[in-house]
């Protein structure tokens, strides 16, 4: 049959859209639930959307008073409350009139108890005021009075101005009114204002207060009466519904009323308390139990360690910027995305980064206020609940990016002020506490000290401290756009002042096509003669266009580093908003990296390979020594085709090189660039040259053909080299390829490096990217490596994707 019912295809259609992108309708896969964490699809996730705020529901005592009842009772006492109860309720009940000070009726539910108290309680000729976002629950329950001619109006949400209003209006007509609101609103996670409207219900003798606590029960007040009840005791004129399905932990509810005769009332005309079932006795044992620790002085250390979490939990939402709609004391949150569509997208980047949150959709909130709800529970550690703040933040970031929806969309659809946009960070360092740990911002290498940067990074390769402050110098105040780079150095360092994470990153115009296939990039290269800039754009990469190797010093020791990185990723996206940097490369990371891997992936970076690095330690004497370590092949390829050439060179460190050497060097240095493809970037700006010649680091050696052979005196081949104590970096090489094929430059060039790697002291040699067989072939061993990537705006990978299937196709 055809549905005729248009608000129901909507949440159909809305549910199913969930389902299909796999984070609704889910199921745990778990044999055995331990903490607060579930498996969903395989994937064990920190669970974020449990209402079971204490934890209570892995207390022994709990499953103990559980089983007890079973065995004494079975699995069910099949009576109507009319007729006969187990005596587990007089029990339970007593001990709740002690935690709330009211008269208790324990229901099977919360919904069964606003069916059964509000058709009691309400006559016709009342009047009902609802807070447009009360629960559904009761929503219902106010619609079986309709018919007696009950009169029922709703107000804004929290509106107190309006409700005093409408009250003021129906008194002239209705001699009892109700207004019914939630203690905490499960949504938004906003309360009720409880003081505001029990000064109304002092100053209208009419009004009655009816309100759902369920949220707010064993988390807050004296032995967990709620949050209600620890604003006020219960009085006359107030009726309280709370649940046991939340915090409580055991399922089933109870209704708490001023006077015994308005419970007894409810116990024996409440339609579900005389024709429905009752709890069965596992839950009511389970609920004594609960009930005797509520009462108990350990109820207070609980109630502390869950509020702590909330607390820091909001500190951790601040500090992230995200646009959290409700800012009140309550164990929900809710991060307002406006349209659904970004809902979808960041609930399952959220899943699949390993954290379960919840959606909030229509029809529990109206379709373009849709969100990102969560709850944090005592269970939830800081570390926990840091890391999936950080990662909201961050994927919030990237869906927002993927569906076009800005953050003033999203505070607009919340009504919300629109953040104050972030000021440009100059050479200031910028401090930003979070949890155990603290992030330092530093624009120049000069800010930090010497000794500890070197201690950390400085014998990973050519970004020393002294390296970083010649590329510093080098890539600022040039003409180019592509030759001026931002540098952005970052520290964080835990409560003991102890270093977890150092990096620097580097932001500058890159050409997309950088570690595409080089037929690729060569028939890109053709639109660049008439469009320089053609497919290119701002980057922001971990380390430098210039350097390689590990870039990043984590210390995975540490009980914080996941945090640490959890905490570089939302500083990094902080600064590609600032710089308008199209995409983030977190380069030269260890292929093998399982542990790694997985991270960056569940934090919504993207893995590309890129060519393989390569080493070679120096663990030989002599340069015989050094063949001998050869496999043979490679042995036969070192006398054959370097050896036999290395009486016709003449090798020469350049010391003092004049301006017309340094122009020899730049010509040789483009000859290679512009030949190699295979990691396509910019030239290097002339400058940089200029500053190698006086740097004492860098170490330019020159090959010339002997003079006596009647070849050209030009250097046919010069080494760029950066030495630091531990190792000798080989970072760029220039080529006059009129001698290439004569007199083997490059391998000459590969082998004198090796050697002079070995006169220099220093145990390794790292011999950077590309060709990698040819260095393989003198001994150097071939580390893969991988980066990763976020990309905001993908139109240029697309259609560099493209035209990898077309050359592909046409292969």
């Amino acid at each position: 049959m055809e549905s005729k019912n248009s608000f129901m295809d909507s949440v159909h259609q809305i549910v199913n859209n969930g389902v299909k992108k796999g984070i609704l309708h889910l199921y745990t896969e778990d044999k055995k639930l331990i903490g607060n964490k579930i498996t969903i699809k395989q994937q064990e996730v920190v669970n974020f959307g449990s209402c079971s705020y204490l934890g209570l529901e892995f207390d022994e005592r709990l499953k103990q008073s559980a089983i007890e009842a079973i065995e004494n009772y079975g699995t069910q006492f099949s009576e109507s409350r009319a007729y006969v109860s187990t005596c587990h309720y007089k029990e339970l009940e007593a001990l709740l009139n002690q935690i709330f000070e009211a008269h208790c009726v324990v229901t099977p539910t919360t919904t069964l108890g606003h069916f059964s108290t509000i058709p009691v309680l309400v006559n016709a000729g009342d009047a009902i005021i609802l807070d447009h976002q009360v629960h559904n629950s009761v929503q219902m329950a106010v619609n079986l009075v309709k018919s007696k001619g009950v009169h029922v109006e709703m107000v804004r949400h929290n509106r107190m101005d309006l409700l005093e209003e409408k009250i003021i209006e129906l008194r002239k007509k209705h001699k009892t009114i109700w207004y019914m609101a939630d203690g905490i609103y499960s949504m938004y996670g906003d309360v009720s204002p409880v003081k505001k409207v029990l000064e109304l219900l002092d100053t209208y003798p009419e009004l009655n207060y009816y309100v759902d606590d369920a949220h707010g029960m064993s988390c807050f007040g004296k032995n967990g009466r709620g949050y209600v009840l620890n604003e006020a005791n219960i009085r006359e004129r107030m009726v309280v519904a709370v649940s046991f399905a939340k915090a409580f932990a055991t399922g089933g509810a109870a209704m708490l009323f001023p006077t015994a005769e308005l419970a007894n009332k409810v116990r024996s005309c409440g339609g579900p308390m005389i024709t429905s079932g009752p709890m069965q006795p596992s839950a009511l044992g389970a609920a004594i139990a609960s009930a005797k620790i509520h009462l108990s002085p350990e109820m207070n250390d609980m109630q502390e360690v869950f509020q702590k979490n909330m607390r820091f939990a909001k500190q951790m939402i601040k500090k992230y910027g995200l646009p959290m709609v409700s800012d009140t004391p309550s164990p929900i949150f809710f991060i307002g995305v406006s349209l659904p569509k970004l809902g979808y997208n960041v609930v399952k980047r959220m899943l699949d980064a390993g954290y379960y949150l919840n959606l909030g959709i229509f029809p529990a909130v109206p379709i373009k206020n849709t969100g990102i709800r969560f709850t944090i529970t005592r269970l939830h550690t800081f570390e926990q609940i840091e890391a999936m703040i950080a990662a909201l933040a961050m994927h919030l970031g990237l869906a927002m990016a993927e569906e076009n929806i800005s953050m003033e969309q999203i505070c607009r659809a919340f009504k919300m002020p629109t953040p104050d946009e972030r000021e440009a960070e100059e050479a200031v360092d910028t401090v930003i506490q979070q949890s155990e740990l603290k992030i330092t911002h530093h624009k120049s290498i000069r800010a930090i000290d010497k000794t500890e940067w070197n201690n950390l990074l400085g014998n990973r390769g050519s970004f020393d401290w002294d390296g970083l402050q010649f590329l510093e110098d080098s890539f600022s105040k040039n003409f180019a756009d592509e030759d001026n780079w931002e540098f952005d150095y970052l520290i964080i360092r835990d409560t003991k002042q102890q270093i977890v994470l150092a990096t620097f990153l580097t932001t500058t115009i890159c050409k997309d096509d950088m570690l595409s296939p080089a037929s690729v990039s060569k028939q890109i290269e053709l639109n660049r003669l008439n469009d320089p800039y053609y497919l290119t754009s701002k980057v922001m990469t971990l380390g430098s266009q210039l350097t390689e190797g590990e870039h990043l010093y984590v210390n995975r020791q540490s009980n914080y580093w996941r945090s640490a990185m959890s905490m570089l990723f939302e500083q990094i996206a902080r600064l590609q908003d600032q710089y308008e940097a199209g995409s983030v490369m977190l380069r030269d990371f260890n292929a093998g990296d399982d542990e790694m891997d997985t991270f960056f992936i569940d934090n919504g970076f993207f893995r590309v390979h890129m060519p393989d690095n390569h080493t070679l330690k120096t663990d030989w004497d002599t340069p015989e020594a050094y063949a001998q370590k050869l496999s043979p092949r490679s042995r036969k390829h070192l006398k054959q085709d370097i050896l036999r050439y290395t009486d016709a060179y003449q090798v020469e460190v350049m010391k003092q090189p004049s301006a017309s050497d340094i122009k020899h060097w730049y010509e040789l240095y483009l000859n290679v660039k512009n030949k190699s493809l295979e990691l396509n970037t910019f030239a290097l700006p002339y400058k940089l040259f200029e500053n190698m010649a006086k740097h004492p680091n860098w170490e330019i050696m020159a090959l010339s053909i002997k003079p006596e052979l009647g070849y050209t005196e030009k250097p046919v081949a010069i080494l760029f080299n950066y030495v630091t104590p531990q190792a000798y970096n080989f970072m760029m090489i220039g080529i006059d390829y009129t001698y290439q094929e004569q007199f083997n430059c490059y391998k000459q060039a590969l082998y004198q490096s090796i050697m002079r790697c070995k006169a220099s002291d220093c145990s390794q040699i790292n011999l950077g990217f590309s060709a990698s067989f040819e260095k393989r072939k003198v001994g150097a061993s071939s580390i893969p490596t991988v980066a990763y990537m976020q990309i905001k705006d993908n139109y240029n990978m697309t259609v560099i994707a493209n035209m990898n299937v077309l050359e592909k196709a046409n292969a």
